[in-house]
């Protein structure tokens, strides 16, 4: 197996799982590395390479994507003598998908360079039905260069690709919009409880919701959820939470604060101290709900 047409895959999660699903669909030779490796077992059924760690993924494949957890995660794996930049070889490319820190993609993407490898921060918006339809967006920072060698690749997986500049700008691209995203969420909780606490049922309001102009993809996803009280979690309360902070800590300290994203983290987290975290993103409206009484 030719390791300059192999392809690495580091997160075998929902998104990851399923971007890498279409890799191989499309007749790429995938290696495949997860802490689980119990997640791996079905890729690895389906003609999947394993690979022990970070390390030996990148001696095996030329190009490696990866998407975990959040920045702890990313320097783990990229970062030190057993990660991906010290065993690529020059003319590498290494991806992160992750929604991590832009400070972080700067830091990889300067040590990358120094050994001749590529490297891009190239997080997605799309979320779980994007990833199983190829049809995600990748918010690309690092060198065009870089992002020419890797785009058929990107487009297996999604159907818009925007370059974003210099390393770390994918990342503060995706930072942004999940900034909108809460002012999203925090307005449609807001509007279905002051209709429900006004006499209006919540679902005659979501309707209109749908259909003018507050509408939207995220509208129109989560707004039944919220009125119907469907549980399905397509992104839970943790991963969101992770991501405002990276968002909060990456805005320049003589700028003004970022408000709407702080409120939406610190309901998110009252949510998510009372057990809630691995609820989906419509579980917001249970803050506006009034508790149960006490037995």
């Amino acid at each position: 197996m030719a390791r300059e047409t192999s392809v690495g895959f580091i997160g075998l999660g929902i998104m990851g799982g399923a971007m890498a699903r279409r890799v191989m669909a499309a007749g790429h030779a995938v290696h495949v590395h997860a802490r689980n490796r119990d997640r791996a077992a079905p890729f690895l059924l389906d003609g999947a390479v394993w690979a022990d760690d970070a390390g030996a993924l990148a001696r095996s494949c030329a190009t490696v994507f990866t998407i975990v957890g959040g920045p702890e995660d990313v320097a783990e794996i990229y970062l030190g003598e057993d990660g991906l930049i010290a065993n690529a070889a020059p003319g590498d490319c290494l991806v992160d998908m992750t929604t991590s820190s832009p400070d972080l993609a700067r830091r990889i993407a300067a040590e990358a360079a120094g050994r001749g490898v590529m490297a891009l921060d190239a997080p997605v918006t799309g979320g779980a039905p994007g990833a199983e339809a190829g049809t995600l967006t990748f918010m690309v920072g690092g060198a065009p260069a870089a992002l020419a060698a890797v785009r058929p690749l990107l487009e297996v997986m999604g159907s818009r690709i925007f370059a974003m500049g210099a390393a770390g700008a994918g990342q503060i691209a995706k930072a942004g919009n999940q900034i909108a995203v809460a002012g999203i969420l925090l307005g449609l909780a807001e509007a279905l409880a002051f209709a429900e606490a006004s006499g209006l049922a919540p679902a005659k309001l979501q309707e209109v919701l749908a259909t003018g102009t507050a509408s939207g993809p995220l509208m129109q996803r989560l707004g039944p959820r919220m009125v119907g009280g469907n549980a399905e979690v397509s992104f839970t309360i943790d991963h969101f939470i992770k991501d405002l902070e990276i968002a909060i800590a990456a805005m320049p300290e003589d700028a003004a604060r970022l408000a709407a994203a702080e409120l939406c983290r610190d309901l998110y987290a009252g949510l998510a101290g009372a057990g809630a975290g691995r609820k989906g993103l419509q579980a917001l409206i249970e803050h506006y709900r009034p508790a149960p009484p006490k037995a």
